[in-house]
């Protein structure tokens, strides 16, 4: 029953585990990232700085519609993974089938609400005139086709949590090359524009999205859905680990899409230049984020399978690991910021030495405190694996809410401009992780796994 590749985090070497499970998921996020990316590379190069902006503004919009059921998603795969570290197989399978029929209701209600509220969304957070009917068009084409996602990151994240991360990974190659090819023919043949973009970015989601279905039904039994159900129980212990996620994007998103208002308040060209900043930086984090996602399945494995001290070395190994990563990628983007930022911009533009400006300056500060990052995810890994689904939304939400409260206070009351929005960021990490360490070393943390010995 169990023929497909899997790990088993409850015996061998964690550092290796960590890597050997880790690499996949990277190479698989940093392919999950050109979504977004090469959209962002196609709309600012082919169209104009404009549309660039335009597109980060949707983007943070369509993050906070999609939090809820992302941090559903979240929850019932912590209790996929410490129901498969307990070997209760038969109510792993009844939760991802609980969770297929839930989430994708959800979506679909989600869906609705985006496309027809799109204009009231977008003049909340003050989009300025001259990006505001791109941003209309981009942001309910995705919100039409958001079922797609939801149901690729649903079944990528059941895979992992049973130790599966390389198939996902196969089926997002394939993707975003139809995606590359998609966009540019939309934009660069059919002259679509931002719409071309949505457009085929949606198509190649589907197709994402539909591989890993197939894939899991045929080959990997315990993910094989034969009818959707209805079980109370599950839902509740999907809603008690998933919730706290889901309100933690929500909140996350709502600071979010604070911020954006205040880079707004700065023109086009801010927005522009720190959305083609904040891509960068995204991908530059991923290898910390994705080892904070193993993290999480190595410390739900093990606590579920009653294997304490092994979580904690897990966290060990997984924070050093993280650490040096950190460096590693702080030094790389202080070398290589500006050539990476010109892969968003059009040279013949009037706006791309402001937008370059705007976007060096934002990414110079905040990648010498990466490590920051690396300690904060470390241990929000570990809180989540271990259970504690609260904490490991409150602490995420707390750096968030202090970057967006010093952003608008440095602007407010220090008169800083764009460059606010760097500064604040390495305070709210700062903080967060300390309150982290205490909360670590307390305990406070133990006795939450979902599995009852």
């Amino acid at each position: 029953m169990l023929a497909f590749a899997m790990i088993d985090f409850t015996k061998g070497s964690i550092t290796k585990q960590l890597m050997q499970f880790s690499a996949p998921m990277l190479i698989g996020s940093v392919f999950q990232q050109l979504y977004s990316l090469t959209d962002m590379i196609i709309v600012g190069r082919f169209i104009s700085g404009e549309a660039l902006a335009a597109v980060g503004v949707t983007l943070n919009i369509v993050m906070f519609v999609l939090a809820t059921i992302i941090g559903l998603t979240t929850g019932a795969s912590v209790v996929i993974s410490q129901f498969f570290g307990a070997k209760q197989y038969k109510k792993l399978t009844r939760t991802v089938s609980v969770s297929v029929f839930t989430l994708l209701l959800i979506s679909l209600f989600l869906s609705l609400l985006g496309i027809i509220f799109t204009p009231q969304l977008l003049s909340l957070l003050n989009t300025t005139e001259d990006i505001f009917a791109d941003a209309v068009i981009y942001m309910r084409i995705c919100m039409a086709g958001v079922v797609f996602p939801i149901m690729y990151n649903m079944y990528t994240a059941y895979m992992r949590s049973l130790g599966d991360s390389r198939r996902p990974l196969y089926f997002l190659i394939v993707s975003i090359i139809l995606n590359v090819g998609f966009n540019l023919f939309f934009v660069l043949v059919m002259e679509m524009g931002v719409a071309g973009v949505a457009i085929g970015t949606i198509i190649s989601q589907m197709i994402s999205a539909l591989l890993c279905f197939l894939y899991a039904n045929k080959k990997m039994p315990l993910l094989k859905v034969t009818r959707l159900i209805f079980d109370p129980e599950l839902f509740g212990l999907i809603l008690k680990y998933g919730t706290p996620a889901a309100i933690q994007l929500s909140l996350v998103s709502f600071a979010q899409l604070s911020i954006t208002r205040l880079i707004n308040s700065f023109g086009s060209s801010a927005m522009a230049g720190i959305t083609a900043a904040s891509r960068i930086d995204q991908f530059a984090m991923m290898p910390i984020s994705t080892l904070s996602m193993a993290m999480s399945t190595l410390v739900a494995q093990n606590m579920g399978a009653g294997m304490e001290d092994r979580a904690r070395r897990g966290l060990r190994s997984g924070m050093i690991s993280m650490l040096i990563l950190s460096f590693f990628m702080s030094l790389l983007l202080i070398v290589f910021r500006f050539p990476l930022l010109s892969l968003f911009l059009n040279p013949d533009s009037p706006n791309t030495q402001e937008i370059l400006l705007i976007g060096s300056n934002y990414l110079n500060i905040i990648v010498v405190f990466y490590f920051l990052f690396a300690f904060l995810f470390a241990f929000n890994g570990f809180f989540r694996g271990a259970g504690d689904a609260v904490i490991a939304m409150v602490f995420p939400v707390f750096s968030l809410s202090i970057r967006a409260s010093s952003a608008y206070a440095l602007v407010n009351l220090a008169g800083m401009g764009p460059e606010a929005l760097a500064w604040s960021i390495p305070i709210g990490w700062a903080l967060s992780s300390f309150t982290s360490f205490l909360y670590y070393k307390k305990g406070l943390w133990k006795g939450k796994v979902a599995v009852k010995r």
